[in-house]
């Protein structure tokens, strides 16, 4: 590990994220449309992720990280599923990963997971995938909190088309599944 100090994230949406993934909070997400895809890549709109690498691990962090950075500590009893790899995207729009809603499924148990932006020289996470962008290799870590006696079946991302959220009681537009 580098000699920077690190920082957990600790926004309200992280600690709400963070207390969810460990809880395992249901969250019923339905979408009206389900697209199975294959474990090589995934397409939402403009944006591609290839998967490179499945894996467990113990915390989630950049690969590269400088000074302070954001990461997803170790939990005792749990450990991350995490997919990995080159982010593109193709759209005229930066595309904001906080507009997806992502679960990964173990037998019956749902876990709500996230999909994080990692910058181009991998030191931190990031905000947006910049769109055309084609100079700079953009990566991604699309991941759950699972306890350790649970191996996830499939990992889903809900969204709509026009990378809103949806109302309380509303809908996703799509749902894109991964059996793993």
């Amino acid at each position: 590990m580098r000699a920077g100090k690190k920082r957990a994230l600790t926004s309200l949406t992280g600690l709400i994220l963070g207390v969810c993934l460990l809880t395992g909070c249901a969250s019923g997400a339905e979408a009206a449309n389900t697209t199975e895809q294959g474990a090589d890549r995934i397409v939402i709109g403009d944006v591609e992720l290839e998967i490179e690498q499945i894996e467990y691990r113990t915390q989630v962090q950049p690969p590269d990280p400088v000074g302070y950075y954001d990461y997803y500590p170790e939990t005792e009893g749990y450990h991350y599923l995490v997919l990995s790899g080159r982010a593109t995207n193709n759209g005229e729009t930066d595309f904001d990963p906080e507009c997806l809603h992502v679960e990964a499924q173990a037998g019956r148990t749902v876990r709500e997971g996230k999909l994080e932006i990692v910058t181009a020289p991998g030191a931190e996470f990031w905000d947006v995938l910049p769109a055309n962008e084609t100079e700079v290799a953009w990566s991604y870590y699309l991941f759950a909190v699972m306890k350790d006696s649970e191996e996830a079946d499939s990992i889903s991302i809900f969204y709509n088309h026009d990378f809103s959220t949806p109302g309380e009681d509303e809908e996703w537009d799509e749902e894109i599944k991964i059996n793993l």
